[in-house]
């Protein structure tokens, strides 16, 4: 955990920024918002980097260190566990594991931060009806969500979470899906016998200026197919490509 992020100051200088403390297009400066919250400009500017990512600032081409704000993006997409719910079903999360841990080059590049920084790995197992249907792996960069550890999603949306909470709004997903091979985990988690495939659904999360948010694998039990279709229709498609 990255003890050091300042996380107070962030939770201040976000909070005025939805509550409309500053006005939208309104430019506002590292130097002179460290001096309205008595922060060091380092301190500063790594909040305003972090606003940035989730869309609630804008860069400036004329001055590195001013930013345009936005204010809190909107969002059309639904959380799966919203939709779900909405569906007739019974959505719940169990969270096996959350660690902050250095961004692998893979990371990196998926993420857009540094090789070495930190990131949350967020894994856990999704019910529907209470029956088990999806290993999933969440990995954020730290500086968005600091103190995720300690909220409980079991009965509840983790999307709403990043948005209510941490002000991180997804606006746009880009996904890809693909049946591969179980792995000991899946089979143990998901309860599939030997051989028997899984549907990996990737997704990146990004915000209203673009920068990626969450990266999350989802592995799905195949056979769940009357949730899969109701939740993830074109992975529900490929399973009908593929079964014909």
């Amino acid at each position: 955990m990255d003890k050091t992020y300042p996380r107070v100051l962030q939770r201040r200088i976000e909070q005025m920024i939805v509550d409309g403390k500053y006005a939208t297009d309104k430019v506002v400066t590292v130097g002179g918002l460290a001096m309205e919250y008595q922060a060091s400009p380092g301190q500063v500017r790594q909040v305003m980097l972090t606003a940035h990512r989730k869309g609630l600032v804008d860069r400036t081409a004329q001055e590195d260190d001013a930013f345009r704000i936005l204010g809190l993006p909107a969002t059309s997409f639904a959380s799966v566990f919203t939709h779900t719910a909405r569906s007739g079903l019974k959505p719940r999360s169990a969270v096996r594991d959350v660690e902050v841990e250095p961004a692998t080059l893979m990371v990196a590049e998926k993420l857009k931060v540094d090789v070495g920084s930190p990131v949350y790995r967020y894994v856990r197992t999704r019910y529907v009806d209470e029956h088990a249907l999806a290993n999933q792996t969440n990995l954020m960069p730290f500086a968005i969500c600091p103190g995720l550890e300690h909220d409980d999603v079991s009965q509840y949306s983790f999307q709403k979470l990043l948005e209510e909470k941490y002000f991180a709004v997804l606006v746009e997903m880009k996904e890809w899906f693909r049946l591969v091979l179980a792995t000991s985990e899946d089979r143990e988690i998901l309860d599939l016998p030997d051989s028997s495939p899984v549907l990996v659904i990737e997704r990146i999360a990004l915000s209203a200026t673009g920068w990626p948010l969450v990266w999350a694998k989802i592995r799905i039990r195949p056979d769940r197919y009357e949730y899969i279709s109701a939740l993830w229709p074109q992975a529900a498609h490929l399973l009908e490509d593929t079964d014909s």
